[in-house]
């Protein structure tokens, strides 16, 4: 195995996967081996079991496609099969997802729909957008290339996440789905290419033939084709066409939208992978700590226990060190770590009983590929007593495991040298 596919691997296995989970039939959408079952976890809660398929051959100076396929009520997606024959793999390299619904809810309801009783379900699309967004931030996704289609249930909700999130995709293919017509304003600039069998009974083309219509108003590229011989079931049949796979990877978002200023701020407000490593530090732990004021003298010596929580949807991290005697001294602090989207790397800031200022970190990951996923190096600044001036703090924290990690902190002396003034090693308090 190469080790350009190693490293992706190892990307992909960060970026959104979480765990593996035992498979049950509903969670397999796909039956290609090709297709790999995990699961996700988003920063709010949203659990979300899916299959994915990577490219055949992964390259580290290139970025590939990534086609979302949603199933129908029947739990299968023939999407993704025929994406994982071997000579669709070679002409289309890409990324390709199938989530699992669950039998107790459905992608998305359009609102107009009032006669449909089983649509009356909780929706997913939000899980499956949270878990696109996560990959797209940690594996080698082009971001302009982002496909969904769907059959039947996926079909609909095919519309309702273009509808939600427009500026995220580059074309979409529902097939006997519908939406809302009076809708189609907010994903008009997506284009799409519409399925429908003509003989139909349990979702109507009609669903399809307004959307079309309504889609030729507002000025969309929308193309439709209509089976006239077809009912239902017209998923092998229309997924089966080469034209349609060449089509839709021939489809690419503008620099227009690209360079959109709202996606822009969808982008720096929406948690991602980095911020999985601050959902695991939630809980308790037992800090033990050990501090040098000058050099060659012997480490002051400390206990203090942080709890920690999740923040504003999971964007940051509140420390909270629990009031403690300090040598003598009463102490307690507060801090806040967040990871900045836009500035591409760690925020924190720290008070605390010692002080009146607030201290201010940026944390960058380690640029050794040996630690890049385990340590992050931070510049702090806090002001110091003694001038009243800014000053500069190196220090390093390490993750030995998920229930332990390292923090060294390193002061610049008068001299120029380096000298080590605080060590914390911090471990997990474990539910009893």
């Amino acid at each position: 195995m190469k080790l350009d596919r190693l490293l992706y691997l190892l990307l992909l296995s960060l970026c959104c996967v979480g765990v593996a989970v035992p498979s049950h039939a509903q969670d397999v959408p796909v039956s290609s081996p090709y297709f790999k079952q995990a699961y996700y976890t988003n920063p709010d809660g949203g659990a979300l079991s899916y299959q994915i398929m990577i490219p055949e051959e992964l390259r580290v100076d290139r970025k590939y496609p990534l086609v979302l396929v949603l199933h129908g009520r029947g739990g299968k997606s023939v999407a993704g099969d025929v994406l994982a024959i071997d000579s669709l793999r070679a002409d289309f390299p890409c990324f390709v997802v199938a989530p699992v619904s669950g039998t107790k809810a459905v992608w998305a309801r359009p609102e107009s729909w009032t006669e449909a009783n089983w649509l009356d379900r909780p929706e997913r699309i939000s899980d499956v957008i949270a878990m696109i967004e996560g990959m797209i931030q940690s594996s080698p996704i082009d971001p302009d290339r982002i496909y969904v289609t769907g059959q039947s249930m996926g079909g609909i909700g095919t519309f309702g996440i273009i509808s939600k999130r427009p500026d995220l995709f580059a074309a979409a293919v529902p097939l006997c789905g519908g939406w809302d017509p009076d809708s189609v304003a907010s994903f008009k600039d997506v284009p799409m290419w519409i399925f429908h069998g003509a003989k139909d009974k349990v979702i109507p083309p009609v669903r399809s033939q307004v959307m079309v219509e309504a889609l030729k108003e507002a000025g969309a590229n929308v193309k439709y084709t209509e089976h006239p011989e077809a009912g239902h079931n017209i998923f092998r049949l229309t997924y089966g066409d080469p034209e349609l796979w060449k089509w839709l990877f021939e489809q690419k978002k503008t620099a227009e939208s690209a360079d959109d200023p709202m996606q822009k701020w969808l982008e720096f407000m929406t948690p991602g992978q980095e911020h999985e490593l601050l959902k695991a530090r939630v809980g308790r732990w037992k800090v033990e700590n050990r501090q040098w004021m000058e050099p060659g003298q012997e480490p002051v010596e400390t206990s203090m226990v942080s709890e920690n929580e999740l923040a504003m949807g999971g964007r940051y991290l509140l420390q909270r060190v629990l009031p403690m005697d300090y040598n003598g001294m009463p102490f307690e602090a507060r801090g806040f770590i967040g990871y900045d989207n836009g500035k591409k790397c760690f925020v924190s800031s720290w008070i605390d009983s010692f002080g009146t200022g607030i201290a201010t970190g940026i944390g960058k990951r380690s640029e050794n590929e040996a630690e890049v996923f385990r340590v992050i190096e931070w510049t702090w600044t806090l002001t110091d007593p003694l001038s009243g001036k800014d000053s500069k703090i190196r220090a390093v924290e390490t993750i030995i495991s998920e229930d332990e990690f390292r923090f060294d902190m390193f002061t610049i002396l008068p001299d120029g040298t380096e000298m080590k003034s605080m060590e914390q090693i911090a471990r997990r308090e474990k539910k009893e």
